[in-house]
């Protein structure tokens, strides 16, 4: 069915179902050209997953999707934007591993990409044409929030969109950002495209848009000329409901004297914070969702790093970690249970007795089961969990349950301040009342209560006092006179103050260029030079031409069997199971060896398709089963080793001598494998770092979701890095056997964890993203250096093992230190 001719966008009957949420419930939407369409609606309303559909980072249950007078029965990131709909995400899906220049050539389809060599120069002169002053050699990890959010914003702008879609987009800019991006926008419009602006802030719909739609609760409940409504109205299309659930009574606080008090609280996020909550008070924390809200309250927890003056009581509290908090008497119930606060396969009691463990133990060693079940059972009891038993596993109660079994552990022992994030999400109706009931009787005995929610009904019925933020601080305190969920919500969406943008950390930015970068392998070949030279002061015989030829030999099955392993970690996994097809390839390819050399080549063939399938097989568990890599590899690498013995229960199958000559065959005084292996080395830096499959296999380490977001294949990447790892691996089974010239089924297994370690000292992160194939091989040579010194150094064996802990250690290390490192420079 053909979309109207005035119709750039329509949305028609949308249907989008999560676990326990019906996030769209049969929502219309029709954008023209020529027009800006803003959509509003609350936090939860389904504004995001709306968008999402139209971009497709989502997939509907139900409904269509007409673009440009084509209807998609779903849609896809790369189908979208080669289709004329570009979208600029709220949070900036750019891959942090990637260059500016590089998410470029990711994000723009066929049409306006250009090429790989010109990729910095176009984009310099793209951003020059936009006014904008943002290097495109920098890193996207190196970017502050607003140069990010500019970046993706030219990227969309760039493909000349019929149709953009920006959701929440001034979020991260300042007013002479916000100012720009309005005039592009103008411009965009004034040449017949449409554009879909979604936001909170009613200022800058009355600035910006045409005509508008409201979302309640995943459905369509208003819109049309923006001109037609007043502020008021549109606030209340917002809101749209009554309070209609019922809160405990609220006690007359008068003569409560101050518990918790904080004072130009200042962290990532948010800044110059105040307030105070008195012995029996709930405050709460609101404002749209990003505004610096729930960074506070972590950082009241000790869950953030911060400045500025906490007191509980009459205590100055140091909130440098939740243990510290939790000693001041800080207690903090998380609203992401599954992953943050639950321990799913343990009982109900196990979880509520959790903090408490000293109060139920005989001299804080042996659990005592009358003490358990005499502190615990009150605590479940008061708030009405339905388990069959305190041994239930709390991971088979509903979510309701689960979270009055969590408010159960944070209640007991009467803490100071409690403090609790989205206390009744993903919980009913009656769940909800318990949760308001305990809420209000823990206050009752004195603690400090402050309450993140994004529910304004909730917040109206259950606070005392409400603070809302907007940019990261307090824009209104709203006391009980003006306590209401219009005032909190208007307060939220008639804001006005646009937000202040650190500088990045000084020395924090970086460039990368093709060859550039490669300190590390520089840094490696010259420690390989440093052990050979000390070396050979002790023991002349290390540079003999012999001694030489079989270190680059064994260099070279390592080097391909790490490289393999490099493709696979920048993916963010881990592949146990290389150590197994060198030792299946070395079987394989012994089984050809005693006949002429293009016997051995089937032989060389067979191999590396058995590592293809293996690798294959290894993706499949990981991208297509979600298994973990840990699991899907040391399975597969059990059953791999297996096959090996079976097929060689003994060694066998030396080589004949004319293929002992081909594969001794030299390139001046080099092993021509190791030139083989050099040369594999550089392709596979090409490939890294100057193809489309390079650029995918970065994004996709360094963070899946926005490179999905952005386009990329993610299970189609990690499926293609596995299967080359095996191949590689296989190619170093090749090597190995050209140096040991027969078939043996017990080689092969050390390779695996030394590819790991020859990987991350290269330089990669062992979280995936980054990675050098130059200094994988530059660290490969360094390994078996070392290893060859210790031989010719009479190191005893033991002590060879050692050292080479010793260096995996260390390169676990380096890359958590420097995380770490830049972490706190983040949020300094």
């Amino acid at each position: 069915m053909e979309a109207a001719v005035d119709t750039a966008l329509a949305l028609s009957g949308i249907v989008k179902q999560y676990p326990g949420v019906r996030a769209l419930a049969g929502v219309d939407l029709t954008v023209r050209p020529g027009q800006v369409h803003a959509v509003l609606g609350e936090n939860g309303a389904g504004k995001s997953t709306l968008v999402g559909v139209a971009a497709g980072s989502v997939t509907p249950d139900q409904g269509r999707i007409t673009l440009l007078g084509k209807e998609y029965p779903a849609m896809t990131p790369v189908v979208a934007r080669a289709h004329g709909l570009a979208l600029v995400y709220q949070t900036p899906a750019l891959a942090p591993s990637l260059t500016v220049a590089e998410a470029m050539l990711v994000l723009l389809p066929e049409t306006v990409r250009p090429s790989v060599a010109g990729a910095r120069e176009w984009t310099r002169n793209h951003f020059a044409g936009l006014g904008l002053e943002i290097d495109a050699e920098l890193r996207i990890a190196d970017l502050t929030p607003r140069e990010a959010h500019l970046v993706e914003i030219a990227a969309a702008l760039a493909t000349d969109p019929r149709v953009l879609v920006l959701d929440e987009p001034t979020e991260a800019l300042g007013p002479d950002e916000t100012d720009w991006l309005f005039r592009q926008v103008r411009a965009l419009v004034s040449t017949g495209a449409a554009v879909v602006y979604i936001t909170h802030r009613i200022p800058e719909i009355r600035e910006i848009a045409d005509t508008m739609t409201v979302l309640r609760d995943g459905h369509v409940v208003g819109g049309g000329d923006v001109a037609e409504f007043t502020d008021e109205q549109i606030v209340e299309l917002i809101v749209g409901r009554s309070l209609d659930t019922t809160f405990p009574g609220k006690p007359d606080l008068t003569g409560a004297g101050t518990v918790f008090e904080f004072e130009g609280l200042t962290g990532a996020g948010f800044r110059d914070v105040s307030g105070s909550v008195r012995a029996g008070e709930i405050v709460g924390f609101a404002g749209v969702e990003g505004n610096g809200q729930r960074e506070a309250l972590r950082a009241l927890a000790g869950l953030g790093r911060s400045q500025g003056r906490v007191r509980v009581g009459r205590r100055t509290a140091r909130l440098s970690s939740p243990a510290a908090a939790a000693a001041c008497g800080i207690v903090f119930l998380s609203g992401d249970r599954l992953r943050e606060a639950m321990f799913g396969d343990l009982s109900v009691r196990e979880n509520v007795d959790a903090l408490r463990l000293p109060d139920i133990a005989a001299a804080r060693s042996l659990v005592l089961p009358g003490r358990e079940r005499a502190l615990v059972a009150p605590a479940v009891a008061a708030l009405r969990v339905k388990a069959a038993s305190l041994d239930t596993p709390v991971n088979t109660l509903s979510g309701g349950n689960q979270q009055k079994v969590l408010l159960a552990r944070a209640s007991l022992g009467s803490p100071k301040v409690l403090v609790v994030e989205d206390p009744t999400q993903g919980v009913d109706a009656g769940a909800r009342l318990e949760i308001y009931r305990v809420l209000r009787e823990v206050a009752g005995r004195g603690t400090a209560v402050v309450v993140l929610s994004t529910d304004a009904v909730e917040l109206e019925g259950l606070c005392d006092r409400v603070l809302v933020f907007s940019r990261g601080r307090v824009k209104a305190e709203l006391q009980a006179a003006t306590l209401s969920e219009r005032e909190i919500t208007g307060a939220a969406v008639l804001s006005t103050e646009l937000s202040e943008e650190r500088p990045p950390p000084t020395g924090s930015r970086t460039r990368r260029r093709l060859f550039g970068g490669e300190s590390q392998a520089v840094a490696m070949l010259a420690l390989a030079i440093l052990v050979a030279g000390l070396t050979t002061l002790s023991s002349p015989a290390f540079l003999s031409s012999l001694n030489i030829g079989q270190l680059l030999l064994a260099t070279s099955s390592l080097a391909f069997v790490s490289l393999g392993q490099l493709l696979v970690v920048m993916t963010g996994g881990i592949d146990l199971s290389v150590g197994s097809v060198v030792a299946l390839s070395v079987v394989t390819v012994s089984f050809f060896s005693g006949g002429s050399p293009a016997l051995f080549v089937v032989g060389f063939c067979g191999a590396a398709g058995a590592g293809a399938l293996i690798g294959l097989l290894n993706g499949l568990l990981v991208s297509r089963v979600s298994m973990p890599p840990v699991v899907a590899t040391l399975v597969t690498s059990i059953g791999v080793l297996g096959i090996a013995q079976l097929l060689r229960p003994l060694p066998g199958g030396q080589a004949g001598d004319a293929l002992l000559s081909l594969l001794g065959t030299t390139f001046g005084s080099l092993p021509l494998v190791f030139v083989l292996t050099v040369v594999v080395g550089v392709l596979a830096h090409v490939v890294v770092r100057r193809t489309r499959a390079g650029r995918a296999l970065r994004a996709t380490g360094s963070d899946a979701v926005r490179a999905a977001r952005m386009g990329v294949g993610t299970a189609r990447t990690r499926l293609s890095a596995y299967a080359v790892a095996g191949v590689l691996a296989a190619l170093g089974g090749v090597a190995l056997f050209s140096q040991t010239g027969v078939g043996d089924a017990s080689v092969g297994q050390a390779l695996t964890l030394t590819s790991v370690t020859a990987v991350v000292l290269g330089g990669a992160s062992i979280f995936g993203g980054t990675g050098s194939a130059l200094a994988t091989v530059a660290t490969a040579i360094f390994l078996q250096t070392i290893t060859s010194a210790l031989s010719f150094l009479s190191v005893s064996l033991a002590w060879q093992y050692w050292i080479e802990g010793i260096l995996v250690v260390g390169a676990a290390l380096v890359p958590l230190a420097r995380r770490n490192s830049s972490r706190r420079k983040a949020d300094a």
